[in-house]
């Protein structure tokens, strides 16, 4: 799980540095081309607006990811709990079959239910 998480924080800081390569690339190239003022405003806009749709569709594409994940942890988290649970309450019927046979053995009956004679000798002192 943690080299899964690993590679999807690579892939977020790869995707970080060409979005903001390709920003600083882009502008670079504007700003060394011969255009008015005017033609370099709106190239310089129409870029910045592609640039920032194309970073909202990555977003919303991690946010579904993030979404999706925190489910399946959701999910395997609830069925460890019931497993544990279902163990738990195993342990306890076992335990209390053993303090039960525990106390026959004590008062003089045999687990099958028939008397050892131990409490026959305890009963005539």
């Amino acid at each position: 799980m943690e080299n899964v998480n690993n590679r999807q924080a690579g892939g977020n800081k790869l995707w970080k540095g060409l979005i903001i390569g390709g920003a600083v690339g882009a502008t670079a190239a504007l700003l060394m081309t011969p255009k008015s003022g005017k033609d370099m405003r709106e190239t310089i806009r129409r870029k910045s607006t592609e640039l920032s749709s194309a970073a909202r569709e990555h977003a919303g594409t991690l946010a579904t990811q993030a979404k999706d994940k925190a489910s399946d942890v959701s999910t395997r988290v609830n069925e460890i709990g019931k497993a544990a649970a279902n163990k738990v309450a195993a342990a306890a019927e076992q335990t209390a079959h053993v303090f039960q046979n525990m106390k026959r053995n004590e008062e003089g009956v045999s687990p099958n239910g028939s008397s050892n004679g131990a409490a026959i000798e305890r009963s005539q002192s």
